[in-house]
């Protein structure tokens, strides 16, 4: 395998992949045809595949590896609201009606996953404690006091801290000029969650496949065949592409291969620290940077991801997460000194790296591709896949059932958008 000048070669599944227990090794044969076949056995397709089944949709999803071992399994694990950007940007960017439409539909969504997870009882280390997005600088400190008198004034639960009232709430960090703490924010052990995700889907019906990696994807009029790289074949009337920005390769019209882009992200974790060191932290979904740098703890350990934006070319365009980037490391190690100096020498033997799929205007890919009929999408979450997918997938499989999506927020997920 060839390595990017900077970049460490190396096995690296991450924390969360390697804790979380496997999905029961149930392999019933590929069936000759389905349905539906929902590629990509992440966040995504195992949504769908459960909103699906729960409809009485005969549904079998293909997962190239194992369920949750890819972005959905590399990720830091926070639940956020709006896109992790502050709210003031997202009204910017899509006027204040559609920001509310778009922070009300993530905080559903955050709440039906909640649901879903008591109700199925999965274990899955989830806390509910809330998020903090701390200010770097000044200029992030004035646009938190915006964001906040914005989500004030469409009445959504909040409270800003000022720099005095942040150090006693979290004495430990250093160097923020205030924060912004929103209640409903929450942290998971996002392997497990999947995979718990999985089973019930599969209880409902969903046939999972595993080891199956999907080759071609080629229509012949109403109908889609789907070839495996090992020869096998099954046949679907309709097929949802949940793969990020590898769907782009197995999509006949080209459509995502000119609407979603690729990006790394990189994570560094501790092992376990004492007692009172762990508990200096708050058990909160936590960013600074505008969300560029993010952290949280996890059964006593420190987690930090970010720093992307600190290297040339920022890790765009990658699709290798076997690999990782020592200097990203570094920075990631050299922020976490200056902001919590007792972590300033602890070691981070955990390094893993996840490929992100992005869109134009930050919003997901969700619904029926354009020109190509029974081809579906539900990808491109921008690195926020655990905040929109439950619901998107419920969304999905009404647009494959039904022709619509009862969520009003569906239309900004609409892929024709791009046309």
């Amino acid at each position: 395998m060839s390595t990017a000048p900077g970049e460490t070669s190396a096995e690296n599944p991450s924390l969360w992949v390697r804790e979380a227990p496997a999905l029961a090794p149930e392999r019933p044969p590929l069936p000759d045809r389905a349905d539906v076949v929902v590629v990509g056995g992440g966040i995504a397709g195992v949504s769908a595949s459960c909103a699906l089944a729960r409809l009485g949709v005969g549904c079998a999803l293909l997962e190239a590896g194992t369920i949750a071992s890819r972005a959905s399994g590399r990720n830091d694990g926070q639940i956020l609201l709006g896109l992790g950007e502050h709210y003031n940007r997202i009204v910017g960017q899509f006027g204040r009606e559609q920001a509310r439409v778009l922070w009300h539909s993530i905080q559903d969504n955050h709440e039906a996953l909640r649901g879903e997870l008591d109700d199925a009882g999965i274990d899955c280390h989830l806390e509910r404690a809330g998020g903090l997005r701390l200010a770097e600088t000044p200029h992030e400190w004035t646009e938190l006091q915006d964001a906040a008198a914005l989500l004030a004034e469409d009445g959504i639960e909040h409270q800003l801290l000022d720099a005095d009232v942040l150090r006693e709430v979290f004495p430990l960090a250093e160097q923020f000029h205030g924060a912004l703490r929103l209640p409903g924010e929450a942290v998971v052990q996002p392997a497990a969650m999947v995979r718990g995700l999985a089973r019930v889907a599969r209880e409902h019906g969903a046939t999972i496949h595993e080891h199956a990696r999907v080759a071609r994807i080629e229509t012949h009029g109403s109908e889609h065949r789907i070839t495996l790289q090992d020869g096998r074949t099954i046949a679907a009337t309709a097929v949802v592409h949940c793969t990020s920005t590898l769907a782009r390769e197995l999509d006949e019209s080209g459509f995502l291969a000119r609407n979603l882009f690729p990006f790394r992200g990189q994570i560094i974790a501790t092992d376990p620290l004492p007692d009172d060191l762990a508990r200096a932290f708050p058990p909160y979904a936590m960013s600074s940077n505008f969300c560029y740098e993010y952290f949280r703890m996890h059964d006593r350990r420190y987690v930090v991801g970010g720093m992307r934006w600190s290297v040339p070319g920022e890790e765009q365009g990658l699709l290798d997460d076997d690999n990782h980037n020592e200097q990203i490391t570094h920075n990631l190690r050299d922020w976490t000194a200056r902001h919590f100096p007792p972590l300033a020498d602890v070691p981070t033997p955990h390094v893993w790296t996840g490929i992100m799929a992005g869109t134009g205007d930050g919003l997901p890919l969700c619904g029926a591709l354009p020109g190509a009929p029974g081809v579906f999408a539900l990808c491109g979450f921008n690195g926020y896949g655990l905040s929109f997918a439950w619901l998107a997938g419920r969304s999905l499989a009404e647009q494959v059932v039904e022709g619509r999506a009862s969520d009003p927020g569906a239309a900004l997920f609409a892929p024709r958008r791009f046309v």
